[in-house]
This record gives C-alpha cells, structure tokens and sequence, in this order.
C-alpha cells in the first residue's frame, strides 16, 4: 500500500488515506520513492484581466458578482509517496470553486503543469480542463444541471496525461496516470464533474508504476473511465447561504 502525506492536512484526506487505493502486490514487487509533487496552473483561456495564479497551485478568475469571491481551480500535492511497483496511489487533489460571476468575464479552459521526482529523475507531465459555464437562468439550465439551484457547471478533463518510462534493477517501468477519482479509499475513475453554485467538487489524481511490457505482449489497460460526471458536489464552501435570487443574479454566468 503507498504512503502519503498532504502538504496542507485535512482531516477526511488523512482519514482516507490510511485505506489508500491498495492492489495485491507480488512479492518481487519494486519500491518507488516518489517526491516533489506540484502541480503548477500555467495556462487560463479567458479574459486576462480578470484571472490570477497563473504559476501558482492556484488559480482564480471572474469578476466576482457575491461576497463569495472568485471562481476557480484549487490543486493540492501530495507530500513524499513511497509506493510498490503495480500499486494505485494518489498524486494530489483538484477542486473546483464554483461562484457566481458577471458574465463576460469567465474561463472556458485550464492547462496544468504536474512534476514529480521519482528516485531521483524528474518526470513532467501536462493536463488541461475544459470549463463549461454556464447562465443563472431558471428553466434555461444545460442537460447535466443535478442541483435545484441554477445553474450547475461543469468541468470535463479533455486530454489524457502522457506516460513516463525509466529503469529500476534492470527492469523498465512506466508511470501511468490514470486521470482523476471521485473517492481516495477506492479507485472510481471520472471525466468530467459538475459543481452547484457556491459549492465545490474534488477529484484525486490516480498513478501506478508498472513495468513496461515486452515487445508483442499483451498489457491490461487498467480501469476503464467512467463517462459519467460525478452526481453531485462533495464539499460546501464558505458562504454558500448567499442566495442567488435576492442578488438578482439571472443571467450572469458563473463557475
């Protein structure tokens, strides 16, 4: 079973961790050592003057139209890993902050940088997300809406995370990033998620070290992706009381 630390604890991640994503280990199985995980924002597509971050494990943007603040994309590494070859470990957690903001001033897209040390070799990996916004509007809210609340939005991880391969004993491993799991204790694979308003969702980055396969053999793919979003948001945020209807915000687009 891999080891993990949060670089900021959380009391469900630490709690979820001590039952973390294990797979039967054979009893050659390799250790890994994986460290200095961080996952960098460097990209935002949307209006410039209104986003911030970019080079940080967080970013922000919109002109926020409530006291809740900014719509954006939280990225929390985890800390030091040490991890037997074929076993499932979490890399990091993203969240999504969802909160109402003047339309004309959203995001439709987020590129991440994600970099790891693992025994002592750097490996560099790119991810991006497309941000479907959506209008407050009642009665006018997209087919994935899963809240009363107009309107819900959506965030879809639109490009597969590249491999890695390097050599351990003689042997060739890869680092294969599976994408993102609704829950930590278990792996269920998502590919999108949708957020209510003055909600947040969170999803964990899944990887396995494996050995890479000979020439002509057949390789199990690993879990297959789930299609479905994840059914609803699994953590409030700060403020969600602020009512929409008495803000008057119809119409305005939001995260």
């Amino acid at each position: 079973m891999a080891s993990i630390a949060w670089k900021t604890p959380c009391a469900a991640l630490v709690g979820g961790a001590a039952a973390l994503l294990s797979a039967a280990l054979p009893a050659s199985a390799a250790s890994f050592t994986v460290t200095d995980i961080t996952g960098t924002w460097t990209a935002i597509d949307g209006n410039s003057f209104y986003y911030s971050g970019i080079g940080t494990d967080s970013i922000r943007w919109g002109e926020a139209a409530t006291l809740a603040g900014q719509s954006g994309f939280n990225f929390e590494a985890a800390d030091d890993i040490i991890t037997p070859s074929d076993s499932f470990f979490v890399l990091g957690q993203l969240t999504h902050l969802n909160f109402p903001i003047w339309g004309g001033t959203e995001a439709v897209g987020a590129d991440l940088a994600l970099a790891m040390t693992i025994d002592g070799v750097v490996q560099n990996f790119g991810y991006s997300f497309t941000i479907d916004e959506t209008n407050n509007t009642a009665g006018a809210c997209p087919g994935f809406q899963i809240s009363g609340v107009p309107c819900d939005d959506k965030i879809d991880f639109t490009s597969p995370f590249s491999s890695a391969s390097f050599t351990k004993d003689n042997s060739t491993y890869t680092l294969e990033l599976f994408g993102f799991s609704s829950t930590i204790g278990s792996l269920n694979p998502v590919t999108s998620f949708v957020t209510e308003e003055l909600k947040a969702s969170s999803a964990f980055l899944v990887g396995r070290l494996v050995v890479a396969p000979n020439p002509g053999e057949i390789v199990d793919p690993g879990p297959e992706l789930d299609p479905q979003e994840v059914p609803e948001p699994i953590a409030p945020v700060a403020l969600a009381l602020v009512g929409l209807g008495g803000l008057g915000l119809r119409g305005r687009r939001d995260r």
